[in-house]
C-alpha cells in the first residue's frame, strides 16, 4: 500500500529565483536541517545526507532526475526512515503569470502501521520547506569559465579497414583511462564539435569521429551498421587503451550513441544525447521507407547534397543560429557525398532492434533545441521520463536550449557547454580510476575553494584579523599550497576583490545582442547583487576601518575592486561611443555618473545599517531612477532608450507584487 503527500505554495516572486534556491539539491535552508553534506553513489548520483534538529537519525536521499529549463528535481529516500518500503519526491517550480507556484509531492509505502505517521511528518516537513522558501535570497549561479586559448587541435588516421579520421584535443594525448567521444549528424561532420571539443578538452581527452563515408574517413566494405559504428568506437578506445567512455551525440549520432549504451553498457560512464536519440528505431516499416525515399527525392533527380543545403538548414535551424554558423552548417552539409548520404540514410531507416532503455547503467544528459522540429521538446521530455521510468537507479538530466534548433550545440554553444561541462565534470569525479586529470582543471578547482573561504575569512575578520592557516583549513589545502597559489595575503585579497569585478562586468562583457538600456539594466542588478551582499558589505566596513593604519591595503582594495570594475566600464563606454549610442566629453566622468547613480544611496545606507532588511523594492528603484538620469544625459537614443527602460522597470514591479 502506498499513499501520496501533496503540498503547494504561491508566491509572488519569479519562479526563476525560487529554482536558484533548489537546484543544487541542498536542503541546507530548510528550517529543520540542522547539518548535511554531499557524496556520489555507486553510478554517480548525487546523494544529500543529513539530520533534522532534535532527531539523532541520519537520512540520505538520491537525486534521480533533473531539468533546469523544466525547473523539477526527483529524488528517492534511500536511508532514514523505517518501516517504508519506498519514498520517491518530486519538487517543480512553474510559473503563472509573474508569481510561481512550488510543488512537492511524494509517494511513500510502507508499513500500515506507519504509513500515516510517515506521511503526516513528510507533510509537516513540506509546509515548513515551502515556508521558509519565501524569506530566502536568490542564489548566483555559477558559470563555468572558458579559457578562449588558441586551439591545437591533432589529427589522426586510425584503423585499417576502413581508416578513420579523428580530431584530438588536446594535442599529443596518447592514452586515457576515460575518453569523450563526439559523433555528429546525419549532415554533418567531426568538425561541428569544435567549441565543445575546445572546452572540455581541458578536463579529459576528447575525440570527434568523422564515422564512415564522412569527412576524411573511408567507407567499409559493405553497407554501414549499427554494429559497425560501434566497432568504430570501440576501435577509437583501444587506441587511447581507454576503460570507459562518454559518449556525446547529435541526432544520427545519438541514436547511434544509445545503440552503443545497449551492447556496451560496461563500456559506458556517461551518455550525452542531443537532439534525440530513437532515430527510426520506433516506426514502422512503411514510415521508415517512406523516411528514406522522400530524402532521397533531390538525389535521384540528380542533386548533389551542396544544392539543397542551404534550403535544409534553414528547416533545421532555430532563430538565434549566427551566419558563421549557419555558414559552417552549409559547408559541412555541402561536403557530404551522395554514396555516403545514401549509405547513412539506408543505416538510418534499418534500425536492427527498438531500443531498451532498461540496459542503460551510467548518468544521462538529453538537450533539445526550443525550435527543434526534428526532436520537439516534449518529444525529448517524453524520452527522458521513459529512461527514468525503465531504470531501477536513474540518473536523468533533461534540458531544453532556449531560442536553438537542431543543431544546439552550435546554435546555444555557451549553454550547451556548460551542461556538459558540469555533467562530465561530477561523472569524472566518481570514476576512481580516471589517471588523466590535467594539472590546470585541478588548479583552477583548488583556487575556486580557497577564493571562497578567502571571501568568507576576509568578511569576518578583516585584512589584518585574516588567518591564512584558517583560509587553508577552510579550502582544504596546505598553507604552502596556499602561498604557492597567491603569494601572500595581499595578493589573495586581490584576487578576491578580482573574482568579484568579473561576476559585476559580465553583463558589459555578453552585450553583443542587446540593447543599451537591457544591458545597462542587467549590469546594475549584477552590480548589485555583490555588493550589497552581506559577505561583501562587512570586507568593505573592515577595510574602510583598517585605511588609516595600514593604507596599502586599502589601496590594494581600490585598485583590485573598484578602480578595476571602472576600468571595465571604461571599455563598455568606448564601444557604445563608437556605435553611436551614446556621447560624453569625459569618459571618467560618464562612468562615475553611472557607478553612482545606480547605487550609492542603497550601498551607503547599508554599510551603516548592517542590520537593516534590503529590499529589491527599493533597489529597484534606484537602480530605474539612476539609469533614467544617466540615459537623459548621455544617450543618443533618449526617448526609445528610457521607454524600454520604463519596460523592464514595470516588468519588474509587476512580478514583485504580482
Amino acid at each position: 500500500m502506498y499513499k501520496t503527500v501533496h503540498c503547494e505554495k504561491k508566491f509572488k516572486i519569479d519562479a526563476e529565483q525560487i529554482w536558484s534556491l533548489l537546484k543544487d539539491f541542498s536542503n541546507e535552508w530548510h528550517p529543520m536541517v540542522n547539518y548535511m553534506n554531499f557524496e556520489r553513489g555507486p553510478n554517480g548520483a548525487l546523494i544529500r545526507k543529513f539530520t533534522t534538529i532534535g532527531d539523532e537519525s541520519s537520512y540520505e536521499e538520491q537525486l534521480t532526475y533533473i531539468s533546469h529549463s523544466d525547473r523539477e528535481m526527483r529524488y528517492v529516500l534511500i536511508k532514514g526512515i523505517k518501516g517504508i518500503e519506498f519514498y520517491r519526491a518530486s519538487v517543480s517550480v512553474r510559473s503563472i503569470g509573474k508569481n510561481s507556484v512550488v510543488s512537492w509531492r511524494a509517494n511513500i509505502s510502507g508499513e500500515d502501521s506507519r504509513l500515516d505517521e510517515i506521511c503526516s511528518g513528510t507533510k509537516e516537513i513540506f509546509m515548513q520547506g515551502l515556508g521558509a522558501l519565501e524569506d530566502l535570497q536568490p542564489v548566483m549561479d555559477k558559470e563555468y569559465l572558458v579559457n578562449e586559448d588558441k586551439l591545437d587541435f591533432e589529427d589522426r588516421q586510425i584503423s585499417d579497414k576502413p581508416k578513420l579520421a579523428i580530431s584530438v584535443y588536446p594535442y599529443g594525448v596518447m592514452q586515457s583511462n576515460i575518453i569523450c567521444i563526439f559523433l555528429h549528424g546525419i549532415g554533418g561532420n567531426r568538425s561541428n564539435w569544435v567549441s565543445q571539443i575546445k572546452m572540455l578538452g581541458k578536463v579529459l581527452p576528447c575525440v570527434s569521429l568523422d564515422l564512415r563515408g564522412y569527412g576524411d574517413s573511408e567507407f567499409g566494405l559493405r553497407q554501414s551498421t549499427i554494429d559497425l559504428y560501434c566497432e568504430d568506437i570501440l576501435s577509437v578506445m583501444e587506441v587511447f587503451k581507454a576503460e570507459k567512455v562518454i559518449l556525446c551525440g547529435l541526432s544520427y549520432g545519438s541514436w547511434i550513441a544509445t545503440s552503443f549504451a545497449m551492447r556496451h553498457s560496461n563500456a559506458l560512464d556517461g551518455l550525452i544525447l542531443t537532439g534525440g536519440c530513437t532515430g527510426m528505431s520506433e516506426a514502422d516499416s512503411i514510415e521508415r521507407e517512406s523516411f528514406r525515399k522522400s530524402r532521397e527525392v533531390p538525389l535521384d533527380l540528380g542533386k548533389r547534397l551542396k544544392d539543397f543545403a542551404p534550403d535544409v538548414v534553414n528547416i533545421l535551424a532555430g532563430p538565434n543560429l549566427s551566419k558563421f554558423n549557419r555558414d559552417l552548417l552549409i559547408q559541412s552539409m555541402s561536403q557530404i557525398s551522395t554514396k555516403t548520404y545514401r549509405d547513412a540514410l539506408i543505416c538510418f531507416t534499418n534500425p536492427p532492434e527498438k531500443l531498451d532503455f532498461s540496459k542503460i547503467k551510467c548518468p544521462v544528459l538529453l538537450m533539445t533545441g526550443e525550435y527543434d522540429i526534428l526532436a520537439p521538446p516534449n518529444e525529448i521530455r517524453g524520452v527522458s521520463n521513459r529512461i527514468y521510468n525503465q531504470n531501477i537507479e536513474p540518473d536523468i538530466q533533461f534540458e531544453v536550449l532556449s531560442g536553438s534548433g537542431h543543431v544546439c550545440n552550435l546554435e546555444a554553444s555557451s549553454d550547451y557547454n556548460n551542461f556538459i561541462i558540469k555533467f562530465v565534470t561530477r561523472v569524472l569525479k566518481n570514476d576512481n580510476n580516471v589517471k588523466y586529470s590535467p594539472k590546470s582543471q585541478r588548479r583552477k578547482e583548488k583556487q575556486q575553494r580557497i577564493l571562497e573561504a578567502a571571501l568568507k575569512e576576509f568578511s569576518m575578520n578583516g585584512f589584518s584579523g585574516a588567518s591564512m592557516e584558517t583560509i587553508a583549513k577552510r579550502s582544504n589545502v596546505s598553507k604552502p599550497t596556499l602561498y604557492q597559489y597567491f603569494g601572500n595575503k595581499k595578493k589573495l585579497l586581490s584576487a578576491v576583490l578580482n573574482l568579484g569585478t568579473y561576476e559585476i562586468l559580465a553583463p558589459l562583457r555578453s552585450s553583443s545582442q542587446e540593447s543599451l538600456a537591457q544591458t545597462l539594466w542587467n549590469f546594475s542588478w549584477s552590480y548589485a547583487k555583490f555588493v550589497l551582499r552581506a559577505d561583501t558589505l562587512s570586507l568593505a566596513r573592515l577595510i574602510i576601518g583598517e585605511a588609516e593604519r595600514n593604507p596599502v591595503v586599502s589601496r590594494e582594495y581600490q585598485e583590485a575592486g573598484p578602480l578595476k570594475a571602472l576600468s571595465g566600464i571604461f571599455e563598455y563606454l568606448r564601444i557604445q561611443k563608437n556605435k553611436r549610442s551614446i556621447d560624453y566629453d569625459d569618459i571618467e566622468l560618464a562612468a562615475q555618473s553611472l557607478w553612482n547613480l545606480i547605487l550609492s544611496g542603497p550601498r551607503e545606507f547599508h554599510l551603516h545599517n548592517p542590520n537593516e532588511e534590503m529590499e529589491i523594492k527599493t533597489i529597484s528603484k534606484y537602480i530605474y531612477h539612476g539609469l533614467k538620469v544617466f540615459l537623459s544625459y548621455y544617450s543618443l537614443n533618449t526617448d526609445s532608450d528610457i521607454k524600454e527602460l520604463e519596460k523592464l522597470f514595470v516588468n519588474l514591479k509587476q512580478s514583485d507584487v504580482g
